[in-house]
């Protein structure tokens, strides 16, 4: 059974069962690969997003490591039935490659210490079919892919470490012409007797780690990565969702990154798009302005913006890991849309105030694409929707603090901009008029208390935001 483990996919299986489920793929159709999951591996793979890729579009991926049955255990009451190792299965599969006369071909390390392996391997397996072999120190990378494919093996081993092997293996499945293919890591160096195995005995308490660090002090640094596992196993130990649901508003837990791949997907629709960055105060308004409240409900992304916003999800049992403050947000957008070269307009603010904030964006985003600006203070709204639809940017900036902005945005959808998204009082801040919290007061999510205080005009505001919390705590609102 495949179940998930700080996100991390794995098959819950004994190494008996592992074997027939491979055993059962080899009869399948198409290619397929399987993948020894152990505490480095998963800890590469929450930092290289295309070998989590491949993990989890593996056929199998077996538990190698000791850290993570242990995690799996303490962190999220998952029993794994059994540690199957990658030399182990290595082992079964070369049993079964002898029995049902399967050819096998063996790809990695270095030229003696191979040879040497097939030798051992030959004096075990003394029928096994081996159609081929090949060093892990190869220049031609196709040569190799067509080396294999004209082998006829059914079976390939390839042990090159990782993420090498499990990359070689994912990127060439379909050209490599066998029906299984695995990475087995330092397996040939074990069978050319480069070092032995740990006892048995210690194999079954799982410190066989441990053993080979004392063989080979130089895997300290590998042997470091399974504390850092754990603490990642930690941290990850509560789901982390995409998307969380509050008050039926759809707010995005992702990243600034995956946001923005987002944001880019918008732009290619070429259709009206609204992004919001709410924070506590407009949340605070949903509960008098229902008009707002829809809006919310219907943006095409909400990023949580203010401290409230983490702490009322918390409220309703969701945890918001990624706050992004919408000036942070914006500022990567500009930074975005210089790269792409995507046309920005801005609509907010005073205009000496506006002209100041281009001033600074320009110092910084040189080669920026500005469509157009005007200021947030205007009486004929025709000639402002004109001259945006004239500057046809793929994103437009409007600063009129929150609510209002959003309004605009709603009210002049069919100006079809792909990107929308109101910034409040950004321009203020790029200006240099306002300045921004100490960042320790941003860190502790007080920055809405910090600017009341700068602001004493913004103290009514904190009259809705105290209503919102009430009606939380006593439960009032259940939405």
């Amino acid at each position: 059974m495949r179940v998930e483990v700080f996100d991390i996919p794995i098959d819950n299986l004994s190494k008996d069962e592992a074997v027939r489920l491979i055993e059962y793929l080899l009869q399948e159709e198409g290619p397929h690969f399987g993948v020894a999951i152990n505490p480095e591996k998963a800890l590469k793979a929450y930092k290289d997003p295309e070998l989590l890729q491949i993990i989890k579009d593996a056929d199998l991926d077996f538990v190698d490591g000791v850290g993570i049955i242990f995690a799996s255990s303490i962190f999220k009451g998952i029993k794994i039935k059994e540690r199957i190792t990658g030399i182990d299965l290595f082992s079964e599969l070369l049993k079964v490659a002898e029995e049902k006369r399967l050819k096998v071909f063996f790809l990695g390390t270095k030229e003696e210490s191979l040879k040497k392996a097939i030798e051992n391997i030959k004096k075990e397996y003394p029928s096994l079919e081996i159609a081929g072999y090949q060093n892990g120190y190869y220049e031609d990378e196709h040569m190799v892919v067509h080396k294999i494919r004209e082998s006829g093996a059914q079976i390939l081993f390839v042990g090159m470490g990782t993420p090498k092997q499990e990359k070689f293996i994912y990127k060439n499945l379909h050209e490599l012409g066998v029906k299984f293919a695995m990475g087995v890591g330092g397996t040939f160096n074990v069978y050319a007797q480069e070092f032995k195995r740990a006892p048995g005995f210690i194999q079954q308490m799982g410190l066989e780690w441990f053993y080979r660090f004392l063989l080979d002090p130089k895997r300290l640094p590998r042997i470091l990565t399974l504390p850092g596992f754990l603490y990642e196993a930690y941290k990850r130990r509560y789901k982390e969702k995409s998307e969380i649901n509050f008050l039926g508003i759809t707010v995005s837990n992702r990243s600034i990154e995956e946001n923005l791949k987002i944001v880019e997907n918008f732009i290619e629709e070429k259709t009206f798009h609204l992004i919001v960055t709410i924070n506590g105060e407009m949340l605070s308004r949903t509960v008098s302005d229902k008009e707002f409240l829809n809006i919310l409900r219907g943006a095409h992304l909400v990023i949580p913006d203010g401290i409230g916003v983490v702490l009322g999800a918390r409220r309703f049992g969701e945890r918001i890991t990624h706050r992004i403050p919408g000036i942070e947000f914006a500022w990567e957008l500009l930074r975005l849309s210089e790269q792409r070269q995507y046309k920005v307009f801005f609509l907010g603010a005073k205009r000496e105030v506006l002209e100041k904030a281009i001033m600074k964006i320009k110092e910084q985003f040189p080669a920026l694409k500005i469509a157009g600006y005007h200021e947030g203070y205007f009486v004929e709204e025709s000639a402002v929707r004109e001259m945006v639809r004239n500057a046809s940017p793929e994103i437009l900036l409007v600063g009129m603090g929150g609510i209002r902005q959003e309004k605009w945005i709603v009210k002049n959808r069919d100006l079809n901009i792909p990107i929308n998204i109101g910034i409040g009082g950004s321009f203020d801040v790029w200006s240099g008029k306002v300045k921004r919290a100490p960042a320790w007061v941003r860190k502790i999510g007080i920055e809405w208390l910090y600017r009341a205080v700068v602001q004493p005009e913004r103290l009514g505001r904190l009259k809705n935001i105290l209503v919102l919390s009430f009606k939380l705590l006593l439960g009032r609102i259940d939405e």
